[in-house]
């Protein structure tokens, strides 16, 4: 079983705000972060906005990293902060699958180039911001250049905020080996690799379909989603340590074994190295917490048959090619 580490690199100010008041303080604390991925031998992926590759000591820091090998860069498109920018700062035109098919291209394309520009190298790993994806983003990036994407959250409807539904959506990984992406069986073909997510107890799809069908009446007015998940019936967990206990952590991935899961995907923000940034860390003393959490995850999981790889290495292993199913369940997603 492998373990990639994927990181939303992004600015200080959570949520939608204007693009001039985008401030990346939180990475220049990456180093910190490095030094403890360097004690697992991790490789992660760097997921950047537009104003962490437009800060000048910001690209220092990654830059060096990259060029000693000890990370990946990708891109990480929040549309509010990515040029050009003639759309309203709306909830809805936040997620890039909601924007214009013009709009959506020279967005991806500005970020892409600006990237290119600053690292000299061309990234092939993208997260959507707000994991706002879906087949027509995948198109867009493809033109580009991208080889993998990881913008998927199974079992997570992000209806609600105007975005896009995963519900049915399982872990597993995919290729979308279909016309305009590549010829089917291509080595090219671009891959998703999902962020780790599923239930502490029973079939991941049979825990779905229930968890579906507790949010329509007459469960739905008892609210037993909610009780159910609070007994850990119906728990489901990310693999994330902003979120989650190291334990549940590593009870996911013990199922995700037990299912047949050959790759976990860990996923967190940088605006976690610095408290209040954003909802999961808001003082110093949590920053450390966070820091811990992630340690003891990392110390635990490495008994439990897992080793740690970069997201490009995953998606080269000769495995991969067989691994990843059509994306029926995507083509309902998006």
């Amino acid at each position: 079983m492998k373990l990639v580490v994927t990181v939303d690199v992004e600015e200080d100010q959570w949520g939608i705000t204007p693009p001039s008041h985008a401030t990346v303080n939180n990475v220049y604390r990456l180093p910190i972060l490095q030094r403890l991925f360097g004690e697992f031998g991790i490789v992660p992926t760097y997921l950047l906005t537009y104003p962490v590759v437009r800060d000048a000591r910001a690209a220092a820091i990654l830059r060096g990293l990259l060029d000693a090998g000890e990370c990946e860069i990708g891109a990480h498109c929040h549309p509010w902060t990515t040029p050009p920018h003639g759309e309203s700062l709306t909830t809805f035109n936040s997620m890039l699958s909601n924007l214009p098919p013009a709009l959506q291209f020279e967005k991806l394309r500005c970020l892409h180039e600006a990237i290119e520009e600053t690292f000299d190298m061309a990234p092939i790993a993208f997260r959507s911001g707000r994991w706002g994806f879906d087949a027509r983003v995948a198109k867009q990036i493809a033109r580009l250049g991208y080889r993998v994407d990881t913008s998927v959250t199974p079992y997570t409807s992000w209806t609600k905020e105007s975005g896009p539904d995963f519900s049915h959506v399982s872990p597993c990984l995919y290729t979308f080996p279909q016309e305009p992406f590549s010829e089917p069986g291509s080595r090219g073909a671009l891959a998703e690799v999902p962020v780790s997510i599923g239930y502490l107890h029973g079939d991941f799809r049979a825990c779905a379909n229930m968890a579906q069908r507790l949010r329509l009446e007459p469960f739905r007015r008892f609210k037993l989603g909610g009780l159910l998940s609070r007994l850990h019936v119906l728990r489901k967990v990310w693999l994330s340590p902003e979120m989650e206990t190291p334990s549940r952590m590593l009870q996911l991935v013990r199922q995700m074994k037990r299912q047949g899961y050959g790759v976990l995907n860990l996923v967190f923000h940088s605006s976690a190295l610095m408290g209040g940034c954003g909802p999961f860390v808001r003082t110093s003393a949590e920053e450390q917490l966070f820091l811990e959490r992630l340690r003891t995850f990392l110390h635990r999981v490495t008994g439990e048959a897992v080793t740690c790889a970069s997201l490009s290495r995953v998606i080269e292993l000769p495995a991969a090619s067989g691994a990843f199913p059509a994306v029926a369940e995507m083509s309902r997603a998006g």
